[in-house]
């Protein structure tokens, strides 16, 4: 293979890597935000994923604590948010 050719083939790679990494930025950028967003959906309408967690880091320090009527209650508030509290299926 001469130098020539080894050139021509580099330029080709080059020109098609400058003319994809637009496409490559916008198809990665979809991805990430698709990801995060699957992420951050909840079941419940009104309610974040972060809300969830809130509670139940406060359900397991109150359990810790040995406040057994608090984990209840934050047992209780979790089913309202997830809609499965029995008022809900009314």
């Amino acid at each position: 293979m001469s130098l020539d050719v080894a050139i021509r083939i580099c330029a080709a790679i080059a020109a098609v890597a400058l003319v994809a990494a637009p496409f490559a930025v916008k198809a990665f950028a979809w991805a990430k935000s698709h990801l995060e967003a699957g992420v951050q959906e909840v079941a419940t309408e009104g309610v974040k994923t972060s809300d969830l967690h809130l509670v139940l880091d406060l359900a397991s320090r109150l359990k810790a604590a040995g406040l057994t009527e608090g984990v209840s209650l934050c047992q209780q508030l979790l089913d309202v948010m997830l809609g499965n509290s029995p008022k809900a299926k009314r």
